[in-house]
């Protein structure tokens, strides 16, 4: 079953038509060719997919959705995704690009080792389970503290997405945390220590960009291992 959200009524419509466990319930977040012919190889697995652009949120609170899947997510988009995060905290997020048969064949794997659920947040191969505090890249268990988890989940959260000391302060760390940038800076160099660096991890994903802040992407599967020197750890 598929259908091209318009409004929420048409979205609490479909919930209503979908028996509960009848079929995994996919919203997806895309545009373009690419997005149709996504849609259509999600459905082939047998899933209920909702297409929905702008209006997402709206319909994610209305149809509940068991993952929500974003494809090429338009930047006038990713501002909105806070906002899914409000209404929708316990469902997962998976970000795709590039090919659909991959990006197919990671949804199912998900799914799968979910027992029907994906787990929280998936940026490339990195992957967070929130319910059970656990974070992998490329398969790898990578161990964080607390507050190393909470900055790593604001980042996953928006990926691709540039975000400055104040605002990760803010998240992360509360409104008193004042102006204490270092802060940053410094669980910033310990996650890249453990995500980009540790255990010989290939292409770096947190990313700084000078004057604005941090951005976390999903490596370039093409790029065939690490490009260049290893990523800086000692200054954020």
């Amino acid at each position: 079953m598929s259908l091209t959200m318009g409004t929420e009524q048409s979205a609490a419509a479909l919930r209503e038509s979908v028996a509960p466990g009848a079929a995994v319930r996919v919203l997806l977040v895309a545009g373009g060719g690419d997005g149709r012919v996504l849609g259509a190889a999600l459905r082939g697995e047998g899933w209920c997919v909702v297409s929905a652009g702008v209006e997402f949120v709206a319909v994610a609170r209305e149809f509940r959705p068991d993952v929500v899947v974003l494809h090429g997510i338009p930047a006038d988009l990713r501002g909105r995704l806070a906002r899914l995060e409000e209404v929708a905290p316990e469902v997962p997020v998976l970000f795709v690009s590039g090919d659909v048969a991959r990006a197919v064949a990671r949804v199912r794997a998900l799914m799968e080792s979910a027992g029907g659920r994906a787990p929280s947040l998936v940026v490339g191969d990195l992957v967070m389970d929130e319910e059970a505090r656990e974070v992998t890249r490329g398969g790898e268990p990578v161990r964080l503290t607390a507050t190393e988890f909470e900055l790593l989940r604001y980042l996953m959260r928006n990926p691709r997405r540039v975000l400055s000391k104040a605002q990760i302060l803010e998240r992360v760390w509360g409104a008193g945390a004042g102006a204490r940038g270092n802060l940053v800076e410094l669980y910033i160099s310990y996650l890249r220590r453990k995500i980009d660096v540790g255990a010989g991890r290939g292409v770096p994903m947190i990313h700084t960009r000078r004057g604005a802040g941090y951005v976390l992407k999903a490596a370039d599967p093409g790029a065939g291992g690490r490009q260049g020197p290893p990523p800086r750890v000692s200054g954020g």
